[in-house]
């Protein structure tokens, strides 16, 4: 009887370091992912002992070789990531540090406008809330520059006593200028 093995490729070193290459690193699919291929897809892609090419990545160490790659490619990948992402972020908070400058604007507009115009004084509601939209932004702006949330808050607290001394010193002032002009405030 004939012997039925077979009739397999030789592996030579060229074929040998492709082989390693398509194992270790694998190859780019269309649509940009990394796809390694298995020593049973070599094997039969390639016409080759499956038995060979297994005895073969074990005695060179292919398994370790792939993981290595892998470990530093996700950390290429990651380190590609934090740049984009750290990038996307300073616009993020350049944009957030805008609007909080357009409302502080809009806030201090607010008060000029009325202190300004001698008939229409503020109530203790509107002096509340003016103060409040500036805390706020303050907050907003604070937090885009990258100051952490504990020191947003002790900075609140003092910020929200100072506003409202600043706040009482303003209706202090507004109650002696109707006392002199004898208009009462409620």
């Amino acid at each position: 009887m004939a012997n039925k093995k077979p009739k397999y490729k030789k592996i030579t070193s060229d074929l040998k370091e492709e082989l390693r290459v398509s194992y270790v690193q694998g190859d780019l699919d269309p649509q940009g992912f990394r796809k390694v291929a298995t020593i049973e897809d070599l094997a039969n892609d390639n016409n080759l002992s499956k038995n060979t090419l297994y005895k073969l990545a074990q005695r060179e160490n292919w398994k370790y070789q792939q993981e290595k790659f892998q470990s530093e490619y996700e950390e290429k990948l990651d380190a590609q990531r934090i740049k984009e992402f750290a990038l996307e972020s300073k616009k993020f908070d350049s944009a957030c540090v805008n609007i909080a400058k357009a409302l502080l604007a809009r806030v201090g507009s607010v008060i000029r406008n009325t202190q300004n115009a001698s008939l229409k004084d503020f109530t203790p509601q509107q002096l509340d809330s003016l103060a409040g939209a500036a805390m706020k932004t303050q907050k907003f702006a604070k937090l885009a520059l990258g100051e952490s949330t504990d020191n947003i808050n002790l900075n609140t607290n003092l910020n929200e006593n100072e506003s409202f001394r600043r706040a009482m010193e303003l209706l202090d002032e507004l109650e002696e200028s109707r006392v002199v002009s004898n208009t009462t405030t409620h």
